[in-house]
C-alpha cells in the first residue's frame, strides 16, 4: 500500500507541477487526487495524525479563524468551503509527504521532486535562449488543459506571460518549484557521507535549477536561490573556491545578459524602475492600509481588486496615493503574507509566526531555508500556508526530522537504544 500511495503522490506531484489547470467536474485534478491520497493514508496509518501536532494545531486554527472572520463579514458560503478546501489540500500535501518519508525514506520524497521539476528547468532555459521547440513543448500542455484561465491569473500572468516558464503554468509557479528542489538537493549537499562524485551530481543539479530560476527572470526567487546556495555550499565545504566560483558565475551570467542586447531584460534584472517593481510598492502601501483598517481580517475568497474601488471612492485611505498609482486596480497585493492577514487577520499572523518559529526548531539550516522561501513569497501571492503546496512538501521533510531529534532525545533520556533512521539531512540515500 505504502507503494501505490506514493506512485499515486507522484502522480499528483506531475499534475501540480505541469497540469495545474487540468480540470475534471469543474475540480483540478490534482485536487482530487490529493484528497483520495490523504484519505488512503488516514485508513492505512491511522496513527500518523497523531505524530503532525504541529500542522493539526495550525491548519486546524486557521481554518475556524477563517470560517469565524468569514461569517462576520457575511462571505459567501461558496467562497468559505473553497477557502477551507484549500487549507485542507495543503494540509493533505503535508499529511502525505511526511507518511512516504516515514516509511520509505527521505529520498523517495526527495529523489521524485528532483526528477520531475528538472525538466522544467531545462525547458526554461532553452526557453531563454529561444529554442522555438522548447517554446512549443509548452504550448502542448498549455492545450491539453481544459480550463480556461481564470480573470484573476491572467491579471497576474500579464506581467510574466512572456517570461519563461518551462513546463509550468507561467514563471511564477516555476520558480516556486524549483526553490523548492533546491531546498531538497540542499539538503543532500549537507550530507558528510555523500561521495565527492555525488557532490558534482548535486552541483550539476542545482546550477539548472539556478538556470531554469534565473531564466524566468523572476529578482525575488534569483536572490532567494543565490542566498540559498552560498549559504549551504559556503557552510558546507568553507571553500573560498566555491565563494570565488560563485562570483565568477553571477559576473558570467551579468556579462551574457548586457551582451543579448535585450533592452527588457536587462532592465528588468538590473533595475527597480520598472512598471512591475513600481507598482509593487502601490500594492504594498495597499495592502498595509488594508489590514491597518480591518486588522480583525476580511474572511475566505477576499479580492483586492474588486475592493479597491469601493475603498479609494470612499476616501478610506490612510497613504496616500498619486494619481498614476493605478496597479491596485488591476492585479492582487502580490505578497502572501499580506493575503494571509487579509483573510485571517492578526490570528492569522500570530499561527504564521508560531508555525514559523517551531518548523526552525533550532536547525540553522532551516533559517536558510525559509527565509529565502519568504524572501520569493513576499513578493508574490503564494507561500507558507498561503497556497504554495511546493513548500509543503519540503515542511513534511522538516517535520519528520523534527520528530527524530526528539525520539532520539527521548530515548537517550531513558539510556534505550533507538530503532529509527537518521534524519533526512545527514542521509546519503
Amino acid at each position: 500500500m505504502s507503494k501505490l500511495i506514493y506512485l499515486l503522490f507522484v502522480l499528483h506531484l506531475l499534475f501540480l507541477a505541469y497540469l495545474n489547470n487540468l480540470y475534471l467536474a469543474g475540480v483540478p485534478v490534482r485536487s482530487l487526487l490529493i484528497l483520495f491520497i490523504g484519505l488512503l493514508v488516514v485508513v492505512q496509518q491511522p496513527q500518523l495524525l497523531m505524530q503532525l501536532g504541529l500542522p493539526n494545531r495550525v491548519y486546524g486554527l486557521l481554518m475556524l479563524v477563517g470560517l469565524l472572520i468569514s461569517l462576520l463579514n457575511e462571505v459567501s458560503l461558496s467562497d468559505i468551503i473553497s477557502g477551507e478546501l484549500k487549507l485542507l489540500q495543503s494540509y493533505l500535501v503535508v499529511l502525505v509527504s511526511y507518511f512516504i518519508v516515514s516509511n520509505l525514506g527521505f529520498k523517495y520524497l526527495a529523489g521524485a521532486f528532483l526528477l520531475l521539476v528538472l525538466p522544467s528547468a531545462l525547458i526554461g532555459i532553452l526557453q531563454a535562449l529561444d529554442v522555438n521547440k522548447a517554446w512549443l513543448l509548452h504550448d502542448l500542455l498549455m492545450a491539453l488543459q481544459n480550463k480556461v484561465i481564470s480573470v484573476e491569473i491572467q491579471a497576474q500572468m500579464q506581467e510574466a506571460l512572456s517570461r519563461p516558464p518551462g513546463l509550468a503554468l507561467y514563471a511564477i509557479p516555476q520558480t516556486y518549484m524549483l526553490l523548492s528542489a533546491l531546498i531538497f538537493s540542499s539538503y543532500w549537499v549537507l550530507s558528510a557521507q555523500l561521495k565527492t562524485r555525488d557532490q558534482w551530481l548535486l552541483l550539476a543539479v542545482n546550477i539548472i535549477l539556478v538556470g531554469g530560476i534565473f531564466a524566468s527572470e523572476t529578482r525575488s526567487a534569483m536572490g532567494a536561490a543565490l542566498f540559498t546556495l552560498l549559504a549551504i555550499y559556503i557552510w558546507r565545504f568553507r571553500s573560498t573556491v566555491v565563494m570565488l566560483s560563485g562570483l565568477l558565475v553571477a559576473l558570467g551570467a551579468v556579462v551574457y545578459l548586457i551582451q543579448t542586447g535585450d533592452a527588457a531584460l536587462e532592465s528588468r534584472l538590473m533595475s527597480l524602475d520598472d512598471q512591475s517593481a513600481q507598482g509593487r510598492k502601490t500594492l504594498y502601501k495597499y495592502g498595509v492600509d488594508l489590514f491597518l483598517q480591518h486588522p480583525l481580517g476580511y474572511g475566505f475568497g477576499f479580492d483586492t481588486v474588486e475592493y479597491a474601488t469601493n475603498f479609494f471612492i470612499n476616501a478610506q485611505n490612510i497613504f496616500s496615493y498619486g494619481p498614476e498609482e493605478k496597479a491596485q486596480y488591476i492585479v492582487p497585493v502580490h505578497n502572501a503574507l499580506l493575503n494571509l492577514v487579509h483573510a485571517f487577520g492578526v490570528g492569522g499572523l500570530a499561527l504564521f509566526t508560531y508555525y514559523l518559529y517551531r518548523l526552525l526548531d533550532g536547525y540553522w539550516y532551516r533559517y536558510v531555508f525559509l527565509c529565502g522561501a519568504l524572501m520569493n513569497s513576499v513578493f508574490h501571492n503564494a507561500g507558507i500556508l498561503a497556497g504554495d503546496l511546493f513548500i509543503d512538501m519540503v515542511i513534511a521533510a522538516f517535520l519528520y526530522e523534527s520528530r527524530l531529534k526528539h525520539q532520539i532525545r527521548l530515548n537517550a533520556s531513558t539510556q534505550v537504544v533507538p530503532e529509527c533512521p537518521k534524519p533526512p539531512a545527514p542521509r546519503s540515500d
